[in-house]
């Protein structure tokens, strides 16, 4: 099978790509694409930033340079709004909503099953994530939005697979949604020197997330690696 999956960073993707074998990498307009080979599938694997309008141009980016493909897939680190959910739970859609519209997805087995909420906006504050929890939403991030509804246009299985990085009672001082640039990438710089300007404040935010990535997406590369799609 022939398979796009779609990341945020290159970190979500090497876990995985360094499990499955070579990886290929591929020079495409985008953050980060490879080519691999996983239990008999032909993965091309993108990363391409935050949020639905930059995993829409992977999505576009990818189908043109290699398309078609025969299956979608989300994956990389997600948020908990269910409290009883613990950092590195492997999550699995049944359904992806952007807060308007709801696609279908296909769970894989041996996750957590689960109703992803994927909207334009990282959530920091535990209230916020609360009210949408009481929606029925588990799991919160920014891009599995976009290639669910290129999957439902175009007739294809589509799977999300995410991994908690962060507690549905956790709070971030630092607000990263004011450090976005127009087309949606967060700016690391800009970032950095508001974290420089209130060290006390942001930097346990800062190394949390630095922490915490790393080993998560490890997590789920061991899943993926093992995975049968």
């Amino acid at each position: 099978m022939k398979i796009l999956a779609v990341a945020s960073e290159k970190l979500e993707i090497t876990p995985w790509a360094g499990r499955s074998g070579p990886a290929e990498r591929l020079y495409w307009p985008v953050r980060y694409a490879c080519k691999m080979k996983c239990n008999g599938h032909e993965v091309y694997a993108v990363a391409n930033g935050a949020g639905p309008v930059l995993a829409e141009l992977a999505v576009d980016t990818a189908v043109e340079r290699a398309g078609p493909f025969q299956l979608l897939l989300s994956f990389g680190l997600c948020g908990a709004l269910d409290p009883s959910f613990a950092v590195g739970d492997i999550c699995t859609a049944v359904s992806v909503s952007d807060g308007a519209s709801t696609w279908h997805a296909r769970p894989l087995p041996g996750a957590k099953e689960i109703r992803l909420l994927s909207i334009n906006r990282f959530l920091a504050d535990r209230g916020e994530k609360a009210a949408w929890a009481a929606k029925g939403f588990q799991a919160v991030e920014m891009e599995a939005a976009a290639p669910a509804a290129y999957a439902a246009r175009k007739g294809l299985p589509f799977i999300a697979v995410k991994v908690i990085s962060d507690r549905a009672e956790e709070n971030f001082a630092l607000d990263f949604n004011e450090f976005r640039d127009s087309a949606g990438n967060f700016e690391r710089g800009r970032i950095a020197l508001a974290a420089l300007k209130r060290p006390f404040l942001y930097l346990p935010d800062l190394l949390r997330m630095a922490t915490r990535g790393p080993t998560v997406s490890a997590t789920l590369g061991e899943f993926l690696v093992k995975s049968t799609f």
